[in-house]
């Protein structure tokens, strides 16, 4: 009967460490599941701050936020990234889709009508269409890049001077905009993403 006694009180003692473990966990659990929560209602947070933010500026610059969009959508089609497409479009035309250049280039990307109206077929009724325009400017410098075994800065170079001229200023200028210095962020960023994620 003492051996049984004994065996009880043991088993006893052994449900109260297992009953105390469990606690333990669940206790862990909760603030697993509190922190989640919390990370949750940030990331809720962040993204509603986000949609208002990009409202706002819809709201106040309406075409500014239209480039933007255009930007994005034909930079991924033609592989360039979007910040160096601002910092092409922030040089040549400051963002004016009308900009007229006395070398007879216009909107947005500063397009050669002269230079390029046969072998890219371009409507110039159209030429100061936003979508239009960036889409020209992007067939031409992605022909530059092409042609230059993807050298970044001689397509950069030649897209502002062609065949025809030698101004060497033009790649400063356009890696001197803060989206340019951007765009060196935002690939470091992914770059170093991709390496976690490997």
């Amino acid at each position: 009967m003492m051996v049984t006694v004994i065996a009880l009180a043991i088993e006893e003692k052994d449900k109260h460490k297992v009953i105390a473990k469990l606690n333990e966990q669940v206790q862990e659990l909760a603030k697993d599941v509190s922190y989640y929560e919390n990370l949750r209602e940030k990331e809720k947070t962040q993204v509603a701050f986000r949609q208002f933010k990009d409202s706002v500026f819809k709201l106040k610059y309406p075409d500014f936020s239209e480039i933007i969009k255009i930007v994005f959508s034909k930079s991924k089609k033609y592989g360039f990234n979007p910040y160096l497409v601002m910092a092409v479009i922030q040089v040549e035309s400051a963002f004016d889709p009308y900009a007229v250049s006395t070398a007879g280039a216009y909107g947005l990307m500063q397009v050669n009508y002269s230079v390029w109206k046969d072998q890219l077929k371009i409507d110039f009724n159209r030429i100061f269409e936003k979508e239009y325009n960036i889409d020209l400017g992007l067939r031409i410098l992605k022909h530059y890049y092409d042609g230059n075994a993807g050298n970044l800065f001689m397509a950069l170079f030649r897209y502002n001077n062609g065949y025809k001229y030698n101004n060497t200023r033009y790649s400063g200028k356009v890696i001197a905009t803060s989206f340019y210095a951007h765009r060196n962020k935002a690939e470091k960023v992914a770059n170093q993403q991709k390496n976690l994620q490997i």
